[in-house]
């Protein structure tokens, strides 16, 4: 009776476990960085001849150092040519895989892991695929394609393990809304179900708050840009390159040696029916190439500054009180609004997870070449300490202000919601150095001085009080006075700013008119249009007997950039056309007129 128990026993261990093997790549070995698919044997032997769901393939385990794990894509290849794809560009811009086995049974998708992906993930389709009956003894491969360049890896060793009873994949939920399940996709009006499943980008308020560091003379930010919305933001690159706006081959460098930039189109997926989706492109901008890095970054794709808030509640119209340097961004998904918590907010101000989404998961492409997106659901990350993340505080002073970050600035982008792409964020700098005082500078023009401040703070406000009894002047700067006397007049510039109020006085000289520059009103000077946007004005006098004319132009620095001698001309009504030309800057002008008469000086704006 021992006997026969004994007996029974070695059967079921020669039938079941004992025949349960791994099989090691150990040799380290290079992961090309250039686009191409590179496969790694394995050579699988002594197995029963059937893989099926009593045996077969149980789980594959990758050890893998990467610096940019959403660059790879990991397909395994069985003897029989199957493929099964094991990781599709997971991990953002994290690193490497350590000890990650993939196996059906695990509950935690590879899609929502974070890297470096240690412990036991689903992979993206099925390892059951491989168990249909079919040998696995042979060559297997693991195949890998680095599909951004600049970030190189290597694959250190990987193994695939066989056993009895290999897990099968767990129970599918209600499929998810793609292009080829469309009964699984939500229309924004539920009561519909033909539309367009268009995405919507906003920017994220709670990664700024949590993520800045402000040091003298400079501010770094983290930024997020989530998807909330029906559909992917999707962009494809044309193949259409520019050189400022000249049509070039891709590839080529243009004359001042930047690289060009390719038109973009933004691709939108429609419901057509119940159980039908279709696509259509639209353009939506431009990309360009980073050969640093080897990314392609969207242009304007996001905008951040600094800004004194207004009483008017849309933030992107307060003053700028400093801009930052980064505008482009790869659109890759680096996580979610459920693995990032509290990062996306709806336009109502509650926190929005993947379960709040409809069709959350639905996207095709992501990454940083030229087919890019952000899935339903997810969001892009850039961190503060990636290259440009900052805004410079130049003669900023401590204070109170506003971080505004927008999305789509330059409204590319079809989107559900077009105005929720901004959000405003209160800070308080307390780092940084009290500019010099102001000052200010001025020169005699005829009878009027013009003057101009120095040293002032952004975001200040300014006051002119010239104590003659004329109105203070809060508007322009630089502005014109006219002192009705000759002699010693005095000035003061008050200033008000974050950093305090400033006030300078001066005492001016106003130097007599000589007999040749009085002031003679009977030329009725004026100019139109007056401020000139093309940068071309009439001016318009009258003269009381002939006499010879000529036409001055000063900035506010009493320099003379202008002359026109128009020699002698008739009495009466005249006209003048002044060019300011495309050498001058906009800014103010003055415009002298002089005659035997006298003189008379008009202010003139170029815009």
């Amino acid at each position: 009776m021992r006997l026969h128990y004994l007996l029974l026993l070695g059967i079921l261990l020669l039938t079941g476990t004992a025949r349960a093997q791994t099989f090691t790549f150990s040799a380290s070995a290079g992961i090309p960085d250039d686009r191409t698919e590179t496969c790694f044997p394995i050579v699988v032997s002594g197995l029963p001849t059937r893989a099926d769901s009593t045996f077969g393939l149980m789980a594959v385990t990758l050890n893998i150092t990467h610096s940019y794990d959403s660059d790879l894509l990991i397909r395994m290849r069985s003897p029989m040519g199957t493929y099964v794809t094991l990781v599709n560009r997971r991990g953002g811009s994290g690193d490497n895989f350590v000890q990650t086995i993939l196996r059906g049974n695990s509950p935690v998708l590879i899609a929502n892991g974070i890297a470096p992906f240690t412990g036991a993930f689903r992979p993206e389709q099925s390892l059951f695929t491989f168990n249909d009956g079919s040998d696995p003894n042979g060559t297997w491969n693991l195949c890998i394609t680095d599909m951004v360049g600049s970030d190189s890896g290597i694959l250190n060793n990987f193994s695939i393990a066989f056993g009895a009873n290999p897990p099968v994949d767990p129970p599918a939920p209600p499929a998810p809304c793609s292009m080829t399940n469309p009964a699984g996709c939500v229309c924004q009006d539920t009561t519909q179900i033909v539309c367009d499943l268009l995405p919507d980008m906003i920017a994220s308020g709670p990664i700024i708050s949590q993520q800045h560091t402000e040091t003298p003379g400079n501010l770094r930010l983290s930024n997020a840009t989530p998807n909330i919305g029906w559909g992917p933001m999707e962009i494809h690159g044309t193949g259409q390159c520019f050189c400022d706006t000249v049509a070039v081959a891709c590839g080529t460098i243009c004359p001042n040696g930047d690289q060009p930039k390719e038109r973009i189109s933004q691709r939108i997926y429609r419901k057509t029916s119940a159980t039908a989706m279709s696509s259509f492109d639209r353009p939506a901008g431009y990309m360009s190439y980073h050969p640093s890095h080897g990314h392609v970054h969207v242009d304007g794709w996001a905008r951040f500054s600094l800004r004194r808030s207004t009483s008017n509640p849309d933030a992107r119209t307060w003053p700028i009180v400093a801009q930052g340097a980064k505008v482009s961004f790869c659109l890759i998904n680096l996580g979610d609004c459920s693995r990032n918590p509290g990062w996306c907010v709806g336009s109502n101000g509650q926190t929005v997870t993947l379960a709040d989404i409809p069709n959350a998961g639905f996207g095709s492409v992501s990454g940083c070449g030229r087919d890019q997106g952000i899935f339903t659901g997810h969001l892009d990350i850039y961190g503060q300490g990636l290259t440009g993340m900052e805004i410079p505080l130049n003669n900023v002073c401590n204070g109170n202000y506003q971080l505004v970050s927008i999305t789509d600035p330059d409204d590319n982008f079809l989107e559900s919601d077009e105005n929720n792409n901004w959000v405003a964020v209160p800070i308080t700098l307390t780092r940084q150095t009290a500019p010099p005082a102001p000052t200010f500078s001025w020169s005699q023009i005829g009878s009027n001085l013009a003057f101009s401040t120095g040293n002032l703070p952004v975001g200040a406000t300014f006051s002119w009080n010239f104590h003659d009894g004329s109105p203070l002047d809060t508007v322009h700067n630089p502005t014109i006075h006219n002192f009705l006397t000759p002699g010693v007049h005095t000035v003061t510039l008050t200033v008000t700013s974050p950093c305090g109020v400033d006030s300078v006085t001066r005492t001016i000289t106003v130097l007599g008119l000589t007999d040749n520059e009085a002031i003679a009103p009977e030329f009725r000077l004026r100019a139109a249009p007056n401020p000139t946007v093309t940068g071309t004005t009439t001016l318009r006098y009258g003269l009381s007997r002939p006499q010879p004319v000529q036409i001055e132009t000063f900035n506010l620095l009493g320099e003379c950039v202008r002359r026109l001698d128009l020699g002698v001309q008739p009495a009466g009504e005249q006209s003048a056309e002044l060019e300011f030309g495309s050498s001058l800057p906009a800014g103010v002008y003055i415009v002298r007129l002089r005659a035997e008469r006298g003189t008379q000086t008009v202010r003139v704006v170029k815009e």
